[in-house]
């Protein structure tokens, strides 16, 4: 049964609806939102934590580049759920705006683009889009209150760990909450040093890394979370390193030139040891497979 031109001609003027449906409350949504993505940004210079948060749009873009032809081709089954999202979404914002609180509404942003997703497409878009919208988490700051509550036990981890490292190499130290002294230097494990910079960097390098390996599923995850750790290990390093220079060039030499390169430096090296954990896992993969 073929379909005549008249019912062609509404499909098209109602798909044109849709498509101008979708364009205000995009528009919409973007101009309600400028307060809340000039705090991003504001952040984002602010913060060292957020060194990589720039990229974070690219990535994603990028990503739903990449899985473009397969959500156009994904059937469309729009949901009221992506509505209620989009509702509970806004009610956050302007809830968040009205009481100063930025974390409703950084957080709200997320769950609006999600909301639309649905509404306007399905669920099925969002189960094929899952990481590039997953990742924008990383571009979000974290709340201050949320800072607070971890940044300081960081603080007292990283110099606990300092402090025992150091007697293991030989080193008299003394410890008192997150400062550290050793003879002919003192110092304190301030809270840019407290390792959440590195932890929210790697983690957001090692969830690309993750997803693009060949690994099974649960390898992936695993590989994920090696992410903490390994950022830990990495930054208590970083401050007993700092802590040596000290102690046997001075102050300056430690918190110069070493200070400054010693965070890019241990980084790097964390990214390599992510290689190499992902080379082992897919060497018992392919182990597996093979026996």
């Amino acid at each position: 049964m073929s379909v005549g031109p008249t019912a062609q001609a509404k499909g098209r003027l109602s798909k044109r609806a849709e498509l101008v449906w979708l364009g205000i409350v995009v528009a919409a949504g973007i101009i309600l939102y400028l307060k809340t993505f000039a705090y991003f940004w504001s952040a984002w210079r602010a913060e060292t934590q957020y060194s990589l948060a720039y990229l974070v749009p690219f990535v994603s873009g990028y990503f739903l580049w990449r899985k473009w032809p397969q959500a156009a081709k994904a059937e469309r089954s729009p949901s009221r759920l992506g509505l209620f999202l989009i509702v509970a979404a806004l009610v956050m914002h302007i809830g968040g705006t009205a009481l100063d609180i930025s974390g409703p509404s950084s957080v709200s942003v997320l769950i609006f683009v999600l909301g639309c997703c649905i509404y306007f497409h399905g669920p099925a878009l969002v189960r094929i889009l899952w990481f590039p919208l997953a990742y924008l988490v990383f571009a979000i700051p974290v709340p201050g209150g949320v800072t607070d509550l971890v940044g300081f036990p960081l603080q007292l981890w990283s110099s606990g760990a300092a402090a025992g490292l150091l007697r293991a190499v030989g080193i008299e130290v003394a410890r008192n909450g997150v400062n550290l002294s050793v003879p002919g230097f003192d110092f304190q494990v301030a809270e840019a040093c407290s390792g959440m910079s590195s932890l929210v960097a790697l983690t957001g390098v090692t969830a690309v890394f993750a997803y693009l390996t060949r690994l099974p599923p649960l390898y992936k995850w695993i590989l994920f979370f090696l992410a903490v750790p390994i950022a830990l290990v990495a930054n208590a390093i970083r401050v007993t390193t700092i802590a040596l220079v000290g102690y046997q060039w001075g102050r300056e030499a430690a918190m110069g030139m070493f200070h400054t390169w010693s965070s890019p430096i241990l980084f790097v090296a964390a990214v390599v040891l992510l290689f190499g954990v992902n080379w082992g896992f897919e060497w018992l993969t392919v182990r597996r497979t093979t026996s």
